[in-house]
């Protein structure tokens, strides 16, 4: 079944992005990370612009990330002062990240800078994660040699949960706000290890910045790549946001019975499969002949190029009244899924 993406210009099989939203949500669900690394090179594969892709793909966290951010909100893992920081340097970096954006697709070269940044930013991420899972504990000394030299950063500030430098959280800041606008990704990959590496933050307080991050971020991000680059297509954000929401229920469900381990290796073989992915796409496959972003002439890509600003402000509403009510069925479901899962060791003991 087509289904005619409106800003994007070209037709996809429904199915096809309903599933790849489901295996997004459910990698997202099992290791904790933002699906971007897997969505983004897979759409791009599909014949989806790569613009619209970064753009779109950040629309649809806008969604996703509201009830983990209400969650960790509830339970006192949000630190304000430390959060305006975050948000504040992402906006930074996404800004800029934008417009590096708009010159590199009017050039030509947004494709192969999106696909490089994949290709060595992932292999070197794989490579990290297995050297890390074959030496464990081989790190005391350079770890505290490292310690000292953050202690020993000026300009040290005494937040919510810890006295550290602000030039940590500004450093993470700028950084995964223009990784999220240029590669679409959220900000888990980055957030979440800098805090709990740089900041001294236990994972739960890491997360729950991360989202409280993203939430802001990604709107900032919808609104410029959506005025400035006109790559928002609210259809497939919507499509992506439901498939990735309920795959996320069972990623989670099955991320509690795996042995944390196990799930690091997956999250290593899965990013490298990525960068060779991407290593392929960018040096054997051609890339098809190069034309801007189609300016299809429908009701939404007309609003979208017409008045980009009140289309951007209304494809983050959208997402967010979608995101929390499929949060709302998504949450019901994990329950049915727990409740289910536990039966089902019941009747194995």
């Amino acid at each position: 079944m087509e289904i005619y993406l409106p800003v994007a210009g070209v037709s996809v099989n429904l199915f096809v992005i309903i599933g790849l939203g489901l295996v997004v949500g459910f990698f997202s669900g099992l290791l904790g990370i933002g699906g971007g690394i897997i969505l983004n090179p897979t759409l791009i594969k599909l014949g989806i612009p790569p613009v619209v892709t970064v753009g779109t793909s950040v629309a649809q966290m806008v969604g996703a990330t509201v009830s983990g951010f209400l969650a960790h909100l509830k339970l006192k893992n949000i630190d304000m002062k430390l959060g305006v920081v975050l948000v504040i340097s992402g906006f930074a970096g996404g800004a800029v990240g934008v417009f590096l954006t708009k010159i590199l697709e009017e050039a030509g070269y947004f494709r192969t800078f999106v696909l490089s940044f994949y290709a060595f930013y992932l292999a070197f991420t794989g490579i990290t994660m297995f050297i890390d899972i074959l030496k464990k504990d081989r790190k005391e000394k350079k770890e505290g040699r490292f310690k000292e030299f953050l202690n020993n950063l000026p300009f040290r500030y005494r937040f919510e949960f810890g006295e550290f430098s602000i030039l940590i959280p500004v450093f993470i800041g700028v950084i995964s706000g223009f990784l999220a606008a240029v590669m679409g990704v959220g900000g888990g990959f980055v957030v979440i290890p800098a805090l709990m590496y740089l900041a001294g933050l236990p994972v739960n307080r890491a997360v729950g910045m991360s989202l409280f991050q993203m939430i802001f971020i990604t709107a900032f991000l919808t609104y410029f790549h959506g005025t400035v680059n006109y790559g928002v297509d609210v259809v497939l954000a919507l499509i992506l946001m439901a498939g990735s929401s309920f795959g996320a229920v069972f990623g989670s469900a099955v991320g509690q019975k795996i042995n944390k381990n196990i799930t690091k290796l997956i999250m290593a073989v899965l990013v490298s499969t990525v960068s060779v992915l991407s290593f392929y796409q960018l040096f054997f496959e051609k890339e098809k002949e190069k034309s801007p972003v189609p300016v299809a002439h429908n009701l939404i890509s007309d609003f979208a190029h017409n008045h980009p600003e009140i289309y951007s402000i209304a494809v983050i509403v959208v997402s967010l009244i979608a995101g929390t009510i499929i949060s709302m069925v998504a949450h019901r479901l994990k329950l049915m899924v727990g409740i289910f899962m536990e039966k089902l060791s019941h009747k194995g003991e």
